[in-house]
């Protein structure tokens, strides 16, 4: 008996099938068959949901973003850790992601840099608030020494975007060393050290 789905997890399934094909095939090579032909429906089944497959592609961005955003929220507002420590733990978070098999490493290639960078726009406005409010709170409590913590809590989600940005596309980038001058930088701009989020004071 052919089994009848939710519509919302058949929509969901569709987005998940659309992201593996594009992940595996590249946006121009996937379609709506490569799409459905991995989760065994017809095309009409596709098409009750997304009108195209440049619909389908948003749909996985804003699936992605969410995931991202999700991820890094539960880092920045984990109110268990000081500032410091949850500003550090984004930092690691980050690196960790960019390390990662899969999609995400996909992602920072020539094939996907549109979706890539619609990824980080979406990322980036969604956590600027927390960013905001990390940097806010740390100046309050006396860990960030900055004469101006609401200039300094824009700039800082500005400048991690833009430094994203530029070096997600170099494959040989050394991520120790980028690593090492973004902790070098983010201590100079708060005035603080970072220290690192296994030491009793980060916990």
């Amino acid at each position: 008996m052919r089994q009848v789905k939710k519509p919302e997890i058949r929509k969901a399934e569709i987005v998940d099938a659309a992201v593996r094909s594009f992940v595996e095939r590249g946006y121009d090579q996937t379609s709506v068959e490569s799409i459905t032909g991995g989760l065994g429906v017809a095309k009409g089944c596709f098409y009750h949901y997304f009108s195209s497959k440049e619909q389908v592609f948003a749909a996985a961005i804003e699936a992605i973003a969410r995931q991202l955003c999700a991820s890094y929220l539960a880092v920045l507002q984990d109110d268990s850790r000081s500032p410091r420590a949850r500003l550090r733990g984004y930092i690691d978070h980050s690196y960790a992601l960019t390390e990662a098999p899969g999609l995400l490493a996909a992602l920072h290639g020539d094939r996907f840099r549109d979706m890539h960078h619609r990824i980080v726009d979406r990322v980036a406005d969604e956590l600027r608030p927390a960013l905001c409010a990390v940097v806010a709170e740390g100046a309050a409590e006396g860990e960030f020494r900055i004469p101006d913590p609401e200039f300094t809590a824009i700039a800082l989600p500005g400048a991690l975007r833009e430094l994203h940005e530029v070096y997600a596309e170099r494959p040989d980038l050394d991520l120790a060393a980028h690593r090492a001058t973004l902790v070098d930088l983010l201590e100079r701009l708060l005035g603080a050290e970072l220290t690192d989020s296994d030491h009793p004071e980060d916990r």
